[in-house]
């Protein structure tokens, strides 16, 4: 199964574009899973504490689940899982790709998202780069380059992938 990252520094623009490959994934009959990074440290917020599964959760459950109608919500405590492990969880699903924002040092596909001429260090840093969105101009031929306001190139880009990627579009 296809793995793509979509990897940038806060306020890039990052879950912009993953919504958008998640609909064009959408829109071309694929299921597409996401896995979101919270890189700003400390354990995400949950706001709705009210409800059984997080009472469990803060009762001290390790992994706490709640599922309803077939759909799933998962808290876990910190270095209970990495990305692998959710990657290994995805994986026993009936998807088509996972899209993965964040975890710009892991070694998948990755888009990059460039919002500012400051941000263009990241492109020396990360791996694997398939394509990079832009706000700033980018003169480097060895790189897929889109603007950021183009977003039909980049999710027909994105389709094309795909089909490379053996998704089975």
């Amino acid at each position: 199964m296809p793995i793509l990252q979509v990897v940038g520094y806060q306020n890039s623009g990052k879950t912009t574009v993953m919504n958008r490959l998640v609909r064009t994934a959408a829109e071309n009959g694929l299921k597409a899973g996401t896995i979101k990074h919270h890189g700003h440290g400390g354990v995400p917020d949950y706001t709705n504490t009210a409800k059984d599964s997080s009472r469990h959760f803060q009762a001290g459950a390790a992994i706490s689940t709640v599922e309803g109608s077939g759909a799933i919500v998962i808290e876990s405590v910190s270095g209970l899982t990495d990305l692998e492990n959710l990657l290994t969880f995805y994986r026993t699903l009936p998807l088509h790709v996972i899209l993965v924002e964040g975890y710009k040092r892991e070694p998948f596909s990755k888009i990059v998202v460039i919002r500012n001429e400051e941000e263009l260090a990241l492109l020396d840093q990360c791996l694997n780069i398939k394509a990079v969105i832009s706000a700033v101009q980018i003169d480097r031929p060895d790189l897929t380059v889109f603007e950021y306001q183009d977003v039909t190139s980049y999710t027909d880009w994105f389709g094309n992938w795909l089909k490379e990627a053996g998704s089975h579009v």
